[in-house]
């Protein structure tokens, strides 16, 4: 191979290992009613995964699959999935609890559209240094589905399994990350209704 050939190799594999890259699985757990045609397994290989910690020391990863056509959008398939969960990797490794804030994913397949968010699970990573972590993950999640006469519906559950292997990039993942927190998918928690206490000299006072 020539020296020209060799550099133009090394430089696609750094552009594909620059980018990350996961494996991961949706499985469908209705157990109501199941489609004679639809896959019991979906599988999504995103070509696109990054990682990085945000101000409130949360560690963050968001992961992107697209697929264009040129037969248009009926044919063109992109998938977004984004983690966040508290604390920073110790000693290059660690495991964490999933909840109902953990995970966010959407699915765009043509005109149909779904989006998913966690349940419970877990998500274990290592190899944890300054541009790369790779890690694992298993939770539960609710799912719904959306058209244009009733919206999103349904609260269907799912499984997702996975593994991945992430570079640093803060920008390209927030910009993921974000586009999975659209549309009443926030990870913002809502705050407690406040309770008015009434002080000892007033609460005598109502009549």
């Amino acid at each position: 191979m020539k020296p020209r050939s060799l550099v133009a190799a090394a430089n696609a594999l750094c552009v594909a290992g620059c980018a990350g890259h996961a494996d991961l699985s949706m499985i469908p757990l209705d157990t109501k009613r199941i489609d004679a045609k639809a896959p019991l397994v979906i599988r999504v290989e995103p070509d696109e995964c990054y990682f990085w910690i945000n101000d409130q020391q949360e560690l963050c990863v968001a992961m992107r699959s697209a697929r264009g056509s040129i037969l248009g959008k009926r044919f063109q398939n992109e998938f977004l999935l984004s983690l966040v969960v508290k604390g920073v990797p110790a000693g290059g490794g660690r495991e964490y609890r999933m909840d109902r804030l953990t995970a966010r994913a959407k699915h765009h397949a043509g005109f149909a559209h779904t989006r998913a968010a966690s349940l419970s699970g877990i998500l274990a990573v290592w190899d944890y240094r300054q541009n790369h972590l790779r890690g694992r993950f298993r939770f539960t999640a609710k799912q719904q589905s959306y058209s244009v006469l009733t919206d999103w519906t349904g609260n269907y559950p799912l499984l997702f399994v996975g593994e991945f292997s992430a570079v640093h990039n803060e920008a390209a993942g927030k910009e993921l990350l974000a586009r999975t927190e659209e549309g009443s998918m926030s990870r913002s928690e809502p705050e407690p209704k406040r309770t008015v206490v009434p002080s000892p000299e007033t609460a005598g006072d109502s009549k």
